[in-house]
């Protein structure tokens, strides 16, 4: 197969690789994206910063075990696909590293804290890896049967969270009762946060899932009625007005692309006559939660954050203070450094401004234009099959609508989010490459035809 300027071949020296893989690396990614029903339930403790706990994931083995496989399938083939995103998301990384090692010199970081620093990205690299698995080893036709995998898990994940939010609240503590309340995990009450035990992460899983189905019914591909109408209700559940927002914005995306189908805006009636009669109650629930007070709470506490990024990112702004240092850097600052969440800090490109500075944001920026352009063109052209449209438009519309997400939650970098996007925005890749490669092959078939007339052997 032919590639694009824009992708390099690797090839690997030597003989061939004798390994013949009898599991698919495709099936392999389908188990990993499964998997993810475990989240925050499977656990194993690794080692402790004092105010927070740094576990390895079932997850985390998950996602290793299928960016393994897919390179031991890029060995036996001995080539690997490199493309764009790929050459900025080392570059990034490697922004991040560097400005995390000055880190010792420049805020007095010790080791363990440079270590802490570097495993979180380490971690972001691994995830990361299964964008490079996905390009490597998935075909076009197999595209939805791996994010197959995605929509299995999440109708699981919606349907125990719907349960959870009704009959067991606190569920984070009744998981872990032993946790430090706001400091491990927040009281949520009968907020939805399923097994992920968050439920503005919750919100933004369901986001992903839910506004592809809802891409699916507007390019008119067959999706179950029943399955967007439970992602939906199980966003309602998280109470959540990051997820609000970003539903929104996807929403709005797809609208702005697609215009408004017959599917669609039977859909949307049948979810504002569902919001309608269950307004009072939606409302008398959020009230109980603060939502609606900006001026103390979760609301207020995000303006502080905002205001401690800005000026983070003012006192460093060409590299930033790095990767994951936030915590340790804010206690130089006199700021006192109390649970994970100081760790992070909710603005989604902001705290990527924080950690690596305008070259870091810079290149983040590239990566994700890179991604929205192939989204784009993939959606543009009507000659590819109408499910793969349908991934495209819902990838660019979770796109806009995580970035949106995660000016108030840092999900953008948060793994459990990060999966199912490099998942589904390296099946973009892998349709626009297909979509490329036919487009030249007509080209050369028109050109060959052209170029030959009888009497001309």
């Amino acid at each position: 197969m032919e590639l694009s300027r824009s992708d390099t071949l690797l090839v690997a020296p030597g003989t061939a690789s004798q390994l013949r893989l009898e599991i698919r690396p495709a099936t392999v990614l389908r188990f990993a994206l499964l998997m993810l029903i475990v989240a925050n339930l499977g656990r194993i403790p690794v080692f402790s910063t004092g105010d927070r706990e740094a576990p390895l994931l079932i997850n985390d083995i998950a996602v290793a075990l299928a960016v393994g496989v897919s390179a031991l399938a890029a060995a036996d083939r001995r080539r690997l696909l490199i493309d764009r995103v790929t050459v900025a998301a080392f570059v990034f990384a490697g922004i991040g590293a560097a400005s995390a090692i000055s880190g010792v010199a420049r805020f007095g970081l010790s080791g363990f804290e440079l270590f802490v620093s570097l495993s979180y990205l380490a971690r972001w690299s691994l995830y990361f890896g299964i964008y490079v698995a996905t390009i490597n080893v998935v075909r076009a036709a197999d595209a939805n049967r791996v994010w197959g995998g995605y929509d299995a898990m999440m109708v699981l994940f919606a349907a125990f969270g719907v349960v959870q939010s009704a009959f067991l609240p606190g569920f984070a503590q009744l998981v872990y009762p032993d946790s430090r309340a706001f400091i491990d995990w927040d009281i949520q009450g009968h907020r939805l946060v399923s097994t992920v035990l968050e439920p503005n992460i919750a919100g933004a899983m369901l986001l992903i899932a839910f506004l592809v189905d809802v891409s699916r019914l507007a390019t008119r591909v067959r999706v179950p009625s029943w399955r967007p109408v439970l992602l939906f209700v199980a966003l309602v559940c998280t109470v959540s007005r990051s997820s609000a927002l970003g539903l929104i914005a996807g929403v709005g995306v797809v609208l702005l692309l697609r215009g408004l189908s017959k599917r669609v805006l039977v859909f949307a009636s049948v979810i504002a006559v569902g919001i309608l009669a269950s307004a009072p109650k939606l409302i008398a629930i959020a009230a109980s939660y603060g939502k609606f007070d900006l001026a103390s709470g979760s609301a207020a506490a995000r303006v502080f954050a905002w205001a401690r990024a800005l000026r983070l990112f003012a006192d460093h702004p060409i590299i930033g203070v790095g990767f994951n240092t936030t915590a340790f850097v804010q206690e130089q600052y006199g700021w006192e450094r109390l649970g994970s969440g100081t760790y992070s800090i909710d603005g989604g490109l902001l705290f990527v401004a924080v950690m690596t500075g305008v070259c870091g944001l810079a290149v983040f920026i590239y990566l994700l234009t890179i991604i929205a352009r192939r989204a784009l063109g993939v959606w543009r052209d009507v000659d590819v099959p109408a499910e793969h449209r349908a991934l495209a438009l819902g990838a660019m519309a979770s796109l806009v609508a995580i970035c949106v997400h995660s000016v108030f939650v840092n999900s953008l970098l948060t793994t459990f989010v990060m999966e199912p996007l490099w998942v589904l925005w390296g099946l973009v890749f892998v349709v626009d490459r297909e979509r490329k490669q036919r487009t030249i092959n007509r080209a050369v078939s028109t050109a060959s035809h052209a170029s030959w007339s009888p009497g001309h052997d």
